[in-house]
Formats: C-alpha cells, sequence, structure tokens
C-alpha cells in the first residue's frame, strides 16, 4: 500500500503518533510521512514496530530517519518521559535529536472489555475471553496515554503546535455492552477542552476528531459480537448507526447509499489538523460520521423550585455513596429524610465514617423545613463503610442494607473527593494525582454502577424504576477542570446505562429466577456552574425531588443555574403564601390554647396546612366550632387527606383552671396520641389597674392564667415529650414583657407585664434543662391589629379601654394628690370625706371648710372637662371613688370605719365619647410611632411568623419579636452596682424609720440592720418577718436595741398588709421600705434525670414560687406605692458557686419576671403622688462563672448589697424636684 506523496503540508514538522500501527493510526502515519512530516510511532512490542516501520520506509519510499519507530508503554509515566525524552534529545533508539515536537495525535487505546455493565471485570480474575483487560487497563490505555503524553510533550511543543486527539462519537451515544469503552473516550472528550483551554495561553492547538463506525473488518466483528450480547438480529446495531446518519456517499461503482466512513476520512481530517490549514482552531470537534444525528451533551437547566410538599418518600431505603464530602453527604441525608426516606450513607474510609457519626450526633441534625419546604425528620439514617473498588465488601454491605432495611430503592452518587486536585492545572500536575483520579472517579464511579446494577438484578422488585442520580461536587474556584473530565464520563455511563438496563429489563435472557427486572434512570447533577450559598440547598431539595417523585427528566445532565435566587426566585412562594406552607409540619401534632380567635386560631389554621393535626382549646364552644369548620375546609382544599380528623377542639377550656388543662392534655393525647408542639396562647387582658389600685386576688388571676399555665402545660407533657425525642414549646408573651435583660415598663398593666415577662423569663431558664429533646421559646408581638385590637360585641378594644382608664386615673390621681396637699396644710384627710363624697363640683367649690387644694382642683375640672359627660359636674364615679377608699386606707390615711358611699351617683357617660375617642387616638399614635413598619402585625402576621419559627431546629431559650419594630419610648436594663450614695444622701436618713421585709435572707437583713442603726442612724428599723420563730432568733441578734426601742420584729404569719399597717400605727411611717422574700428558693430538679420526673418542680411547688418570690413584692408594693415619703427596694433571692444550676435558673427567672413589675411600679410612680421611688437589687448574675466562690467573696457580695440598698433607699429627687433623675433613678435593677 503506498500513498502518492502530493503535497509538502507537514514539511520539517515532527509528528507523535501513538497507535500508529491501528487501523486508523496506520493511515494517518502514512498521511504525514506523504506530507513531508518526521513520524515518531510509539509501542510495546520491540519487534512489531521494528518490522511496521521498515514496511513504511519501503512502502512509502522515505528516508529512515522520516519514520522513527519508539519502545513505550504510555500508562507507564515514567517510560513517557523517557520516551519524549530521547525525541527532543536523542538517545538509543533516537540517534539525532529532533529538538521538538510539532504534532502529537494521540491515538492509542483499546477496545476495553465488551461485557454488561454488571459483567465487566474490575480484577484480571473476571477476565473472560476474547477480552484482555480489565476496567482499570481500559481506563488508563483510553485516557491514561492521552493524558501521559499531552503532559510529558506538551512542555516540548512549540507555539503553532498541535495535539490531535481520536475519540469516538460512540462517547456520545448508546452503545450496548461497551460501558468500558466508551467511558473513558467521554473523560477523553472533556480532557481535550480542558487541554485546549490550558495550552491555547501557549500557543498549542487541541482538537478532537470523532470518529463514527469506520468501515472495516473489525467494526463489522464488534458489532455483530453487540448483537450477540443483545440477543437482537445480526446487523442491527450496524442498521441502528447508518439510520443516524445523514450523508448517503457513493461507493467505487457510483452507487449512492448510507454507509461508515473509511479510515482515510479520519486521517485526512487529522492532516488538516496537523497543518497551518487549522491555525485557527482549538477545542474543535470533528465528527468523521457521515452527519450523525449525535447531540454534543445531554443536558438541561433547573429554571424552577423543585417544591418538595408534595414529595413522600415514605418506605424508600435511598444509598448515599459519598467519598469525602461528609457535610455534602448528611445535607442530602437529612433533606432525604425530611421526606421520609430511610437513608444509608456509603463512605470510603473510616474517616469519614467516623466524622459523619459525629456529626449526625448534632441536634441541628434532626431539623425541620428550610426555604424549599422540606418537611421534619421522621425516618433514619444509617452509615456504612462503602469503598466501591473492594467489589466483595461492597457486594456484603449492600445485602447487608437490604438484610436490615428491606429493598434498596435508590442511589445518590458523590465524586471520591470533594478536591480532585490541588491545582488546576491538567499539565503541571503530579502523577499521582492523575493517577488517584483515574482510579477513584473513572475507576469507582463504573465500579460502583456495576455493584448496583448487579445487586439489583439479583433482587429485582418489579416495574417501578430505580433512581440513580450521580451529583457533582460545587465549584472548586479553580476552573472545575477535572470535575468537567468527570462529568463527562459520568453522563456516558447514565447514558449507556439506562440504554442496557431498560433493553435488559425486557430481555427474559436477562431475568433473575425469571422475574423482570426494573430499569434503571439515571441522571447528573451539576452543582460547580454555582457558587452561592444556596448551592446545597438547591441541590438536595431536587435530589429528593427526582427520588420521591415520579418526574423523569429525559436529558442526563441537570445543570444548577449560574445564578439560583434571580433564575428561579428562590424567595418568592410562586403560588402565594400557603403554597409555602403545605407539608412544613407533616405528622405533628400542636395543641395550641386560645385557639378560638386571634393569633391562636390563626396558628391552627397555618399549622394544619402546613399537616400538623391541631388540637384547638378556648373557652367559646361556638367560636371553636366555627373556627374548626372554616379550617377542615381550608385543609381539605390543600388537598390532606382525612381533613376531618386533622382538626380537634376542646372548649370550656379555662387556662387559670389547673384541673382543667390536665383534662385538656388528656383529651389531646387520647384524640392523637402525642403533642409535638405545645402552644401556650391562651391568656387574659388582666386587671389593667395601677399598681397602687390593683386587688391582689386579681394580680394573682392573671398571674396563673396567663404564666403559671404555661408551666402546667409543660410540666404536664415535658415527660412525653422527652421520650419523643422531639418536641416545641412556645409562650405566646408580648413586647411588653420586656426583651432579653431590658423591662418594659407598662403602666396600668403591671400583672400582664409581669406574667408576659414570666413567659419570656421560663423560656431563658428551662432552655437547657428541657433540650435536647424539647426546643422552648417565646414570640412577643406588640398591639396587633385584630379582633381583640379593635373590640367586638360588647367588649371595646384595647385603645379604647387604655383611653377610658387613663382619664379615670388622671381624675383619681388628681383627687388623691389634692387630699395629700390638703394633708399638707393640717387638714384630716378621714373628716373631709363626708363634703367629699357629696360628690358635686359645684357644691365642693363653695364649701369655706374644703381646703384650699381641692377647691382649685374642682374650679380647674368644671373648666376643663368636656361638656355632655357627667365628670363636668360631678368629682367621681363608683370606681374612681372606691379605687380612692382602698388608696386612702391602704396609706394608712383613714380606717375601714371612715369609708362612705357617694351620696351623688354621677350618670353615665362619667367621660364623652369624643373624649375618650380623643385619648384613645393618642394611645394609637403613640404605639405607631415607635413601630419601625409604621403599621401593627395583624394576627395572621403574626402566626404565620410563628409557623416558621417552629420549623426551625436550631433556636431555644430565646424570644421572637414580630412586633412591627416596636421599639418603646422608655426601657429599663439590668445595671451593674458602682460606688455608694453620698455622705449628704445617707445623712437626710437620719432619724427615719425603715421596714425591712423576710426572714430567708438572714445575713443580708442583720447587717443591714446594723448598718442602718450604727452608721446611718436611724430612728428605729421595723423588721417583718413571716414566722415566730425567724422573729426571735433575728431579734437576739440586737437586743440592746430592741430595748431601746430602736428595732422591733413583727412577725406577720404571712399578712403583709397586716405587719405594715401595725408597724405604722405603733413605731411610725417608713421611710425607705425593703422587702426581700420570706422563703428560700425550691430545691427541686427542672427536668427528669433518667426518666424519673418524681423530683422534678410541681405546677404547685411554680405556683408557690411565683407567690413567695414575686406576688410578696407586689403586695408590698401594692401597699407602700401610696405612703408619703416611703421609697421600695425589691430583693430577688441569692445564689452563689454552691447553688445548683436549677436554683440558679429559678433565681433568674424570679429576678426578669420581678423587673417588669419593678419597671411598671417606678413609671407609674412618677405621675402618682406620692411619687414613691420602686427599685430592685438582684442577687444573682446572669453568668455562673461570676458568682462568688469564696467565704471572702460571699463577704463582699454582701457589702455591695448594703451598698446597693443604700444607693437605691437614700431619698431621692421627685418628679417637681428633678424630672429627669425622677425617671431615671425609678425601676431600675441593680446587681450586685
Amino acid at each position: 500500500m503506498s500513498i502518492t506523496r502530493r503535497h509538502d503540508r507537514l514539511e520539517g514538522k515532527v509528528a507523535l503518533i501513538t497507535g500508529g500501527a491501528g487501523n486508523i493510526g496506520e493511515v494517518i502515519t502514512r498521511r504525514f510521512l506523504a506530507e513531508g512530516a518526521t513520524v515518531v510511532i510509539t509501542g510495546r512490542n520491540v519487534e512489531k514496530l521494528a518490522a511496521y516501520r521498515r514496511r513504511l520506509i519501503d512502502e512509502e519510499r522515505i528516508t529512515p530517519d522520516r519514520v522513527i519507530a519508539l519502545r513505550m508503554d504510555g500508562s507507564d509515566m515514567a517510560q513517557v518521559r523517557a520516551a519524549i525524552a530521547q525525541i527532543v534529545h536523542g538517545g538509543a533508539e533516537v540517534p539525532t535529536p529532533l529538538h521538538r515536537i510539532d504534532i502529537l495525535v494521540n491515538n492509542a487505546g483499546s477496545a476495553g472489555p465488551r461485557r454488561r455493565l454488571v459483567d465487566i471485570p474490575l480484577e484480571p480474575s473476571e477476565v473472560q475471553p476474547p477480552d484482555t483487560e480489565t476496567l482499570a487497563h481500559a481506563v488508563g490505555n483510553l485516557v491514561g496515554i492521552t493524558w501521559n503524553l499531552t503532559r510529558a510533550a506538551a512542555p516540548y511543543m512549540p507555539p503553532g503546535s498541535s495535539i490531535i486527539n481520536i475519540s469516538t462519537i460512540f462517547s456520545r451515544t448508546d452503545y450496548y455492552g461497551r460501558i468500558a469503552y466508551v467511558v473513558p473516550k467521554a473523560a477523553l472528550n472533556a480532557l481535550s477542552q480542558g487541554l485546549a483551554r490550558e495550552l491555547g495561553a501557549r500557543g498549542i492547538r487541541v482538537n478532537t476528531i470523532y470518529p463514527g463506525p469506520i468501515e472495516s473488518e473489525r467494526i463489522h466483528t464488534v458489532f455483530q459480537a453487540m448483537d450477540a450480547l443483545k440477543g437482537q438480529p445480526e446487523g442491527e446495531t450496524a442498521r441502528s448507526f447508518l439510520r443516524l446518519m445523514r450523508l448517503s456517499r457513493a461507493d467505487k461503482q457510483g452507487e449512492t447509499a448510507k454507509r461508515f466512513p473509511l479510515p482515510v476520512d479520519v486521517a485526512n481530517t487529522a492532516l488538516f489538523l496537523a497543518s497551518e490549514e487549522s491555525a485557527a482552531f482549538t477545542g474543535h470537534a470533528f465528527e468523521v460520521t457521515h452527519g450523525m444525528e449525535v447531540p454534543v451533551e445531554s443536558r438541561t437547566t433547573f429554571v424552577s423550585r423543585p417544591g418538595l410538599r408534595s414529595v413522600d418518600a415514605t418506605g424508600n431505603v435511598v444509598l448515599i455513596c459519598a467519598g469525602d464530602q461528609v457535610d455534602d453527604a448528611i445535607a442530602l441525608s437529612d433533606t432525604l429524610r425530611s421526606c421520609r426516606a430511610t437513608v444509608v450513607v456509603g463512605f470510603r474510609d473510616a474517616q469519614a465514617l467516623e466524622k459523619a457519626s459525629a456529626l449526625l450526633r448534632e441536634p441541628h441534625h434532626a431539623a425541620p423545613a428550610d426555604m424549599y419546604g422540606r418537611p421534619t425528620m421522621v425516618a433514619e439514617t444509617r452509615l456504612v463503610h462503602l469503598d466501591p473498588l473492594d467489589s466483595r465488601a461492597a457486594a456484603q454491605t449492600l445485602e447487608r442494607i437490604r438484610t436490615e432495611l428491606g429493598t434498596l430503592h435508590h442511589a445518590v452518587i458523590l465524586p471520591a473527593s470533594l478536591r480532585h486536585a490541588p491545582t488546576e492545572s491538567l499539565i503541571d500536575v503530579d502523577d499521582w494525582v492523575i493517577d488517584r483520579f483515574l482510579e477513584q472517579e473513572l475507576v469507582g464511579a463504573v465500579a460502583l454502577a456495576r455493584e448496583l446494577a448487579r445487586f439489583w438484578e439479583q433482587h429485582p422488585t418489579g416495574t417501578q424504576a430505580h433512581r440513580v442520580l450521580f451529583v457533582s461536587n460545587p465549584d472548586d474556584q479553580q476552573g472545575n477542570r477535572y470535575a468537567d473530565i468527570l462529568r463527562a464520563a459520568v453522563e456516558q455511563l447514565a447514558r449507556v446505562w439506562r440504554h442496557e438496563s431498560e433493553y435488559d429489563a425486557a430481555n427474559p435472557a436477562h431475568r433473575h429466577e425469571g422475574q423482570p427486572g426494573a430499569p434503571i434512570w439515571a441522571n447528573q447533577l451539576i452543582r460547580y456552574v454555582n457558587s452561592e450559598s444556596a448551592n446545597l440547598d438547591f441541590t438536595c431539595a431536587w435530589v429528593a425531588k427526582l427520588l420521591g417523585s415520579d418526574r423523569r427528566i429525559a436529558e442526563i445532565n441537570l445543570y444548577l443555574p449560574e445564578q439560583i435566587v434571580s433564575t428561579i426566585g428562590v424567595h418568592n412562594p410562586g403560588f402565594g403564601w400557603a403554597e409555602s406552607l403545605f407539608g412544613l409540619h407533616m405528622g405533628k401534632v400542636a395543641l395550641i390554647t386560645g385557639g378560638s380567635a386571634g393569633i391562636g386560631a390563626q396558628i391552627g389554621r397555618l399549622l394544619a396546612l402546613s399537616g400538623a393535626h391541631v388540637m384547638l382549646a378556648a373557652r367559646n364552644a361556638e367560636q371553636l366550632e366555627q373556627m374548626r369548620a372554616l379550617i377542615v375546609r381550608e385543609v381539605r382544599d390543600a388537598s390532606y387527606p382525612n381533613a376531618e380528623s386533622r382538626v380537634a377542639i376542646f372548649p370550656n377550656s379555662d387556662v387559670s383552671d389547673i384541673d382543667g388543662l390536665e383534662r385538656l392534655v388528656n383529651h389531646t393525647l387520647q384524640v392523637f396520641g402525642k403533642v409535638d408542639y405545645l402552644i401556650n396562647n391562651a391568656g387574659i387582658a388582666g386587671a389593667e389597674e395601677m399598681v397602687i389600685d390593683m386587688p391582689v386576688d386579681a394580680w394573682r388571676h392573671t398571674l396563673r392564667a396567663n404564666m403559671i399555665s404555661n408551666y402546667a402545660l409543660l410540666r404536664r407533657l415535658a415527660p412525653q415529650m422527652k421520650a419523643a425525642g422531639s418536641a416545641y414549646v412556645l409562650n405566646v408573651s408580648s413586647y411588653f414583657g420586656g426583651e432579653k435583660y431590658v423591662a418594659i415598663p407598662y403602666p396600668n398593666r403591671a400583672d400582664y407585664a409581669v406574667s408576659k415577662a414570666g413567659q419570656r423569663a421560663m423560656v431563658e431558664s428551662l432552655a437547657r434543662f428541657l433540650g435536647p429533646e424539647i426546643q422552648i421559646n417565646a414570640i412577643a408581638p406588640g398591639p396587633v391589629e385584630g379582633e381583640r385590637l379593635k373590640g367586638a360585641a360588647n367588649r371595646p378594644g384595647l385603645f379604647m379601654r387604655r383611653a377610658r382608664l387613663i382619664l379615670e386615673n388622671k381624675r383619681l390621681n388628681e383627687i388623691f394628690a389634692a387630699l395629700l396637699a390638703a394633708r399638707h396644710e393640717g387638714a384630716v384627710i378621714a373628716a373631709l370625706l363626708p363634703d367629699l363624697f357629696v360628690n358635686d363640683l359645684q357644691t365642693i367649690a363653695n364649701n369655706p371648710t374644703m381646703p384650699a387644694p381641692v377647691r382649685r382642683l374642682v374650679t380647674m375640672l368644671r373648666e376643663t372637662t368636656d361638656a355632655g359627660g357627667s365628670a363636668q359636674s360631678y368629682l367621681m364615679n363608683a370606681t374612681i371613688a372606691r379605687k380612692l377608699l382602698n388608696r386612702l386606707e391602704n396609706g394608712g390615711y383613714i380606717t375601714a370605719g371612715d369609708r362612705r358611699a357617694l351620696a351623688n351617683e354621677p350618670p353615665d357617660p362619667f367621660f364623652t365619647e369624643a373624649q375618650i375617642e380623643r385619648e384613645a387616638i393618642k394611645v394609637r399614635d403613640g404605639i405607631l410611632g415607635m413601630l419601625h413598619l409604621r403599621r401593627m402585625p395583624t394576627e395572621f402576621d403574626v402566626a404565620l411568623a410563628t409557623v416558621f419559627y417552629l420549623a426551625d431546629r436550631n433556636v431555644t431559650g430565646e424570644t421572637f419579636h414580630p412586633s412591627g419594630g416596636l421599639r418603646f419610648e422608655r426601657t429599663v436594663t439590668e445595671g451593674e452596682l458602682f460606688g455608694k450614695p453620698g455622705r449628704q444622701r445617707l445623712e437626710r436618713m437620719a432619724g427615719s424609720v425603715v421596714y425591712l421585709i423576710g426572714e430567708h435572707l438572714r445575713q443580708h437583713l442583720l447587717l443591714l440592720a446594723r448598718t442602718f442603726l450604727d452608721e446611718i442612724h436611724v430612728a428605729r428599723v421595723v423588721l417583718l418577718t413571716e414566722t415566730e420563730q425567724a422573729a426571735v432568733e433575728l431579734a437576739a441578734a440586737f437586743a440592746n436595741e430592741e430595748a431601746a426601742g430602736r428595732f422591733v420584729v413583727i412577725p406577720t404569719g404571712g399578712d403583709i398588709e397586716g405587719g405594715i399597717d401595725r408597724a405604722m400605727a405603733e413605731y411610725g411611717r417608713p421611710g425607705p421600705v425593703i422587702s426581700t422574700p420570706f422563703r428560700s428558693l425550691p430545691s427541686r430538679a427542672l427536668s427528669a434525670q433518667n426518666g424519673d420526673w418524681s423530683n422534678v418542680l410541681t405546677t404547685a411547688e411554680f405556683e408557690e414560687l411565683v407567690e413567695q418570690h414575686i406576688t410578696h413584692h407586689f403586695r408590698v408594693v401594692r401597699k407602700v406605692g401610696v405612703i408619703e415619703g416611703a421609697n421600695i427596694t425589691l430583693v430577688t433571692p441569692p445564689t452563689s458557686a454552691r447553688s445548683t444550676a436549677e436554683e440558679f435558673a429559678l433565681a433568674n427567672f424570679i429576678k426578669t419576671t420581678l423587673h417588669a413589675l419593678t419597671a411598671t411600679a417606678g413609671a407609674e410612680s412618677e405621675r402618682t403622688v406620692p411619687h414613691v421611688p420602686v427599685n430592685q437589687v438582684d442577687l444573682t448574675r446572669r453568668a455562673r462563672s461570676e458568682e462568688p466562690r469564696t467565704p471572702a467573696e460571699e463577704e463582699e457580695e454582701l457589702q455591695r448589697f448594703v451598698n446597693a440598698v443604700l444607693l437605691t433607699s437614700a431619698p431621692l429627687p421627685t418628679p417637681l424636684e428633678s424630672r429627669y433623675r425622677a425617671r431615671i433613678y425609678r425601676g431600675n435593677a441593680i446587681t450586685v
């Protein structure tokens, strides 16, 4: 065979051709020689190479120096480098150095094992004739040789050089039984593209030729073997490829028909690419196929959100095969579990397995839904060792999964390594990097597919297709060149695997024990095109969507968009707010108190739309029925099954009835079997009175309904919740319950503020004891636009109620202030009451015996009060009169015998509606002015935020504030103690009477008493204890002072108010009043130890804790707050390094809750004569590490306590003396 030289297109060029003796390679070699090139041919067999060289010299009539035969095994990099060195520098086989390489034709390769995927040999012992290679050998021969030659030759290729890689069109088509051949060739395609990018900067061109089926005896033999392998008629494979060709071609006889291209067609293409005629081409694909219609890549890009609310993988077992991507693998597992799949994660090495095991133990891997609507996890994750290159062990692992978990349905396959190479270069890289990449990634991917295919063929599951998703690594920030090589290889693996499995599933010859197998549907998710933080979540969601639904995408490569948010709008629900909820709380059971209306009803509604079962409890049965009907209708519309059974109600539920709460819990457990979410939403508005006017019973009722009920339900449900392993308690507090370490004064609503602060403090204090199984948080909205704000039926709205209360209190405060002013002028208040209670402004104004302050007041009232209301003519209505008498009696200004009724009852309305409306607008505008969003959230807004809060699994012990950005104009923070009052302030207390209340803090009380007596020189210290025994024991320390009448002890038996009355009557009205608790904190657990709840604080004990440490102080403030000259300091219980964690938590609960009372009473005292300051001293710090640890430190803290009390007790300026200082010195909490 001789090809006449017609041109000199390659004159003076040095061409290195691997596989130059093969079918195509020989024709390329001859064409290059004919065009003037010096050709170096390589091979492994020296004798065959020498014979081939002689034949070329003879047949092409060229000089021996034009063709050089060089022994080389291209898969051995050391031999490759040695061969290149001989070409460039000379050597035994190349006597004359050629100095460079102008053309590199990578044509060497092999046929690879001609086997179905399940039969591809991994070990030499598995190779069956006529095959001679394992999978690893095929990968090395088909892509490794090209890579090695290019890396070794590139440094010696000058600008303008050309690299020509010979691939095959079958690397992009179905090719039954040839995975071991076409997968490496597909990798070669992407390698060529990467090399073109890298070597283009050096002026080296890299192009790829894709021969189709080339006319030869060999191709017909291959197709015949394929026909036999598939069990189809001979010639069918050849005809299938001919059908893809667009070009018909004439033969020697001129007859036009579809036929295969010739080897010379490939050689001519290679000649063009080697010549200067192709100087402008690089990175191009030249298909020598007669126009076969074969796409370059099977790909599509996600342009929509996955939407997992309809995904249900219940009963499916999914295998995740990972390399070292522990975080990614566990994230995928979490998502699949959230869709109720059982997940097995297999890692290649023990280190990754250990890391994953530790990661799964972290609480946040029990997390539920994210932005894509993933519901709460209910299934498990198993971790196994799985190395696809150890076929025997891998097969055993799959069998064990089947034995323990049942059928393996789907698989997710990640690369072997998160980072394929330490550099972006494909050329300047260590040999081991390439070797590892080819073995672990290419061979490993096919080996893993083989084991899965074998397993599914041996264990057929019917006709349901098995899904296999290959998932690439994220962006490596280095160009992703290695990832793209793996992408191309996996694409072809998926393509042929699909083809083989679909064919085999219908082929009786490939059925296991006569059972039809299920086809495999494989795709590949390409992540590295996107570098956004949402990449992983988006990938995980789409994996779950594809595995957990019937969706089947024909394109193999599924690309993430380069910009997820802008492409698909992940922050836009798309189908309205409800679409983002579906499935969010699937399978959960929520118990919601106060569920008939308002926020509670809306939370119940949205939780039901999120897939939860809901128990709504409230007092009003009719409202509950109406709300249930509405929710059931919406749930049914959302296509949830059994809508009627998903929503239940419990009417006549009063949260202040502790026994009734027990019945509520029992009913809920009977209906639903469990409670996952406890929503403590029910509550009451409270007494809506100033502290000094508030009945003690009303105070207790508010705290019981709003706060103690929360603990009662939690205490009842906590054992079940802990045992279940995951639960959520949410207290619906209020912004007016304060923020962390900040109290919000809420005048006229102290009981409400304290109860709401207690809900928040409960969350902060109990979180550590309830975790990790139970999360406990609070939400704290401010005023909420809705029925309760606007009012309904016979109940006015919040602003109107507040307005009426403000007007009444203003009138009450003015009367009370006038009477105290008259007292200063010498009047006896009891003697004034008969004339005052005539209740006629005109009569009082004209009464010459009435003191001037009172007459000035009534004159002003007549002139400034709106006409049309009886307040212009009458001094008081019944409510104002009752409160006035209570204040006067509490303050010791009158006795019970002095009380009387109004002589004239005013007609309604006392205040005009216009007057009330004006005041209500002020209240509303004041609130709106403090909202950053300038609008109040609606009940729905708060509920929607709450439903998403409930989906979080990372937060506990916190309070969320869906309040519209409410920031109150006055807040009181906790403060540290600095210094002590100056001598001048202390001297003003000399001669005063000090009341000390308490008996538990004996050291503190004794030191305080000693300081007041010996250093401050007060006239008398009166100590009010609860018990006789404490009175005797404490009095013993002051025997001399007691004998002198300077120290007095009064045992009250718990009657604080009576004790103060006695003290005032017998020992004088107080100046400083220091209120400390009678009793210690309970020494009880706050959560079970080893499941034993017998020692956990009971509801009754919690209620007693509130009574002794909060209500106790309220009673003092209520009583003393109307006593002229008094000054109140409230003291919270102490802790030390010896205190238990539970005592520390309870002490912080008390200090936080009580501060709401302190701040509110302090604010109220500014506007209410006699302006009694109220402050707080805290003996517990926020951090246990700061508590005193030694006797010396405890002694120092005792002295700091005394200094703090002196700071709060020394006379403070009144609002008349300094408005500014009067504000900032009230309502404070000082920590010592």
